[in-house]
């Protein structure tokens, strides 16, 4: 993994995460997240997108109990055809294992097996993200978990 990937010592995010500001209403913003990524329209997905990482930087609280869910949905849409929309989903993912940290022990495996999957691509901008991703998850998260996850998404 690159070294602009990785969190320094003191606890700083990765420069290649976007900042976001933190809302004014988080339990809306969660729902209005969950309904802009069910959204066909790829404007309002990266809309969501950014809500779901905002929402994990500042409000971690409101995300916690819908972990789950909010995990899957933005697992769906890196697997999105649209690559603004994919690489937006990948870099959730990023912020989602730093922000969060082992709070996402219970979603390595699915996240992995997705990442793992766009890693093949040819595009260099999927694929940075990817790199990004990956290095935010062996970063913040359980070791065995990481381990057993990327185990389990690469043989798939």
């Amino acid at each position: 993994m690159a070294a602009h990937s990785k969190e320094d010592k003191a606890g700083q995010v990765p420069p290649s995460l976007t900042s976001e500001d933190p809302l004014n209403r988080p339990e809306e913003a969660l729902g209005q997240a969950l309904c802009f990524l069910q959204d066909e329209e790829w404007e309002r997905k990266t809309e969501g997108l950014r809500l779901v990482r905002a929402l994990a930087k500042h409000h971690a609280d409101v995300v916690l109990p819908e972990l789950h869910y909010i995990t899957t949905a933005v697992i769906a849409e890196v697997k999105n055809l649209r690559s603004i929309v994919s690489r937006g989903a990948i870099t959730t993912m990023a912020h989602l294992f730093t922000h969060l940290r082992r709070e996402m022990d219970s979603e390595v495996e699915g996240a992995a097996r997705s990442l793992l999957h766009k890693a093949g691509e040819t595009s260099l901008f999927i694929r940075q993200g990817v790199e990004l991703a990956l290095g935010t998850l062996v970063h913040h998260c359980s070791p065995g978990r990481v381990l057993q996850g990327l185990l389990a998404g690469g043989l798939r």
